[in-house]
């Protein structure tokens, strides 16, 4: 009887332990789950970046030796605007502590980042530079350095690393080396570097035949140099492989045109594309201006109605059509179609914008130079 009187006791204290340490368990496991630190990365996951931000600041205060809070609360910083502390917070990390390599690695990854924001390529280069080989030949990584040379005005390095960037595994989103040779090719052309920027927009063709935006700006080449027949053929190579980028071209080819005594060949390369594309707006005002300009003013009117009725934002075709009636004192219609105008407005125009951070695209190009994007259409 005694015997199973100590059995029953065993049991019932061993129950009891159990239980007790279960509901320990339990509340360190809901304490944990409900740190600031947890609840920073629940907002991160959630893309709630000001919750993130006050729960990550917390986090750092309860426990400074919290290094993943650190690193991205630095993060946020960063994209918050914040650079300069950001910087401090990532160089303090590894200046000061003793890390773990894995996050040694994604500190300095992330103090990169914060000087690429602040714009010094430099010491962007030389912190990439001390990760180890195996996480220098990380696509990210690449792009940062390759960027970086970018900015840096160091174009041959940068094409190098794009080079090595395509050769990974997997190289995101990123275009082809053509292409991205023609980048480089304009920021050349941009620097007033018009002779390196000429041979390597060439260069690009041949590596990629997409690369047909190149074209215009071969043209604009010729131009400067006074070779008005060899910009031409140029601007006429973008006008039939792009039609979709024709427009680009078509104020430099009745300047040229003009200049070389043959304003009316623009008549039958307008009167093309639109027999190609009688959607294309542009053409189609271009061929309204032609007709106008020889005087005949019925069939300029309505070629620029034409326009009107397959325009979107950039109301080309409602312009030409109101420039035309005005100039022939046909102002009852001008007024007309300036309320029809006025009517399909409706804050739908709108500069071309980069898709990824909304910045207005100033000119056509591959790349938006503010978030440094690339772009899904080049015109």
């Amino acid at each position: 009887m005694g015997i199973v009187i100590i059995i029953a006791v065993v049991v019932v204290v061993g129950a009891a332990l159990w239980f007790v340490g279960r509901r320990l368990s339990n509340s360190r496991r809901l304490e944990a789950e409900e740190s600031p630190y947890h609840m920073g990365l629940d907002s991160l996951i959630a893309g709630d970046r000001d919750l993130a931000l006050k729960h990550l600041t917390r986090a750092v205060r309860d426990d400074p030796r919290n290094v993943d809070a650190y690193v991205k609360l630095g993060n946020i910083l960063r994209e918050r605007g914040k650079v300069r502390q950001a910087i401090q917070i990532h160089r303090e990390l590894l200046v000061k502590r003793k890390l773990p390599v894995a996050i040694r690695n994604e500190t300095i990854k992330s103090l990169a980042r914060d000087l690429a924001a602040a714009g010094r390529w430099r010491e962007v280069l030389e912190h990439l530079d001390t990760l180890p080989k195996s996480e220098r030949t990380d696509p990210a990584v690449l792009a940062m350095v390759r960027d970086a040379y970018e900015s840096a005005g160091d174009l041959e390095k940068a094409l190098h690393k794009h080079r090595d960037m395509l050769k990974s595994a997997n190289p995101k989103g990123e275009p082809s080396l053509g292409v991205y040779r023609a980048h480089l090719a304009q920021l050349a052309m941009k620097r007033g570097d018009s002779r390196t920027a000429k041979a390597e927009f060439q260069t690009a063709l041949k590596e990629d035949p997409a690369a047909v935006l190149a074209y215009l700006h071969l043209g604009d080449i010729a131009s400067r140099e006074d070779d008005t027949e060899r910009a031409v053929a140029y601007w006429m190579r973008l006008v039939s492989e792009r039609p979709d980028c024709a427009h680009l071209a078509f104020d430099r080819l009745e300047r040229a045109y003009f200049d070389m005594g043959d304003y009316g060949r623009m008549m039958g390369i307008y009167e093309e594309l639109v027999a190609k594309s009688p959607s294309n707006v542009q053409a189609l005002a271009g061929l309204a201006r032609m007709q106008e300009r020889k005087g005949s003013v019925e069939e300029a009117v309505r070629t620029a109605r034409e326009a009107v009725k397959h325009e979107g934002a950039t109301f080309e075709g409602h312009r030409q059509l109101i420039d035309i009636l005005m100039r022939h004192d046909r102002h009852v219609e001008a007024a007309q179609a300036a309320v029809s105008l006025l009517d399909s407005l409706s804050g739908q125009c709108e500069p071309r914008a980069c898709e990824n951070c909304g910045a207005t695209l100033e000119e056509a190009g591959w790349r938006c130079s503010s978030c440094r994007a690339w772009l899904s259409r080049e015109c």
